[in-house]
């Protein structure tokens, strides 16, 4: 496969390595934007070095996502977005794969750990339902120049926990200077040093303690799992995340 990478930070070159160990070939890196085309709707034709690409791996900043969505949709190229904090725009990417019968593949993070963390969490929430003794919680810790807070993982994580369990209907984020609402789901971020990523998921009761930890050991997790994606969204077309690719490697 030939791949062009968007985004040529710390995760562009986890993603060379990665990509180069399974056989795949880098045509083409563009830092934020590519080439800092005009905004929507002037989407100019296919560029050069993008004509041998089969497919676009993108780690850039939440503000570029749309209008590079918007390109990739419009010149025909699969493409695997690893950047969070453009969620709100979601119907507009959806829009977007609907006209231009586009193929792109999203998710907070690209851990295939994280994803198998997502799995147990929601594979035990009907139990939890059975059981009011236990309380839920989210915290997360990443190192001190992410971004955004809490991490598009552990508002994902947070997210399945009030989906599947009766008793939260909400989430707070925020820091608690008095009695919390019972029903809502607390969602803590620490950021510190070099912390890769950090994700834990603690259920707690007057008799015992559990915690659902992924730890991330450097980002070439990330990057493995960007890849893959890449090679599972060749040939399909719609608006896809990481579950369905689970979903297919499940039968499911």
């Amino acid at each position: 496969m030939r791949i062009a990478l968007v985004g040529m930070g710390r995760m562009g070159e986890a993603v060379s390595e990665l990509a180069a160990r399974r056989g795949h070939e880098i045509v083409a890196r563009f830092d934020e934007y590519i080439d800092r085309y005009p905004s929507l709707p002037d989407v100019p034709d296919l560029p050069d070095a993008l004509e041998s690409a089969d497919a676009i791996i993108d780690f850039t900043l939440p503000d570029a996502v749309p209008e590079n969505i918007a390109r990739y949709c419009r010149w025909g190229l699969p493409a695997v977005i690893g950047t969070t904090g453009w969620y709100d725009r979601l119907d507009e990417a959806q829009a977007l794969v609907d006209k231009y019968d586009g193929a792109i593949l999203y998710a907070p993070n690209f851990s295939i750990g994280v994803a198998l963390l997502a799995q147990v969490v929601r594979s035990i929430l009907p139990l939890l339902d059975k059981l009011p003794e236990y309380d839920a919680a989210v915290h997360e810790v990443h190192h001190i120049g992410k971004a955004d807070s809490p991490s598009g993982t552990a508002l994902m994580l947070a997210d399945l926990i009030v989906e599947g369990l009766k008793r939260k209907d909400h989430i707070e984020t925020e820091t608690q200077h008095g009695r919390i609402d019972a029903h809502a789901l607390h969602v803590t971020s620490s950021r510190l040093g070099g912390v890769v990523g950090k994700h834990d998921v603690s259920l707690d009761s007057p008799f015992d303690k559990l915690v659902f930890s992924h730890e991330a050991k450097s980002r070439r997790g990330f990057a493995f799992g960007a890849v893959r994606a890449a090679e599972w969204l060749s040939g399909r077309k719609g608006l896809f995340t990481l579950d369905d690719l689970l979903a297919e490697w499940l039968g499911s």
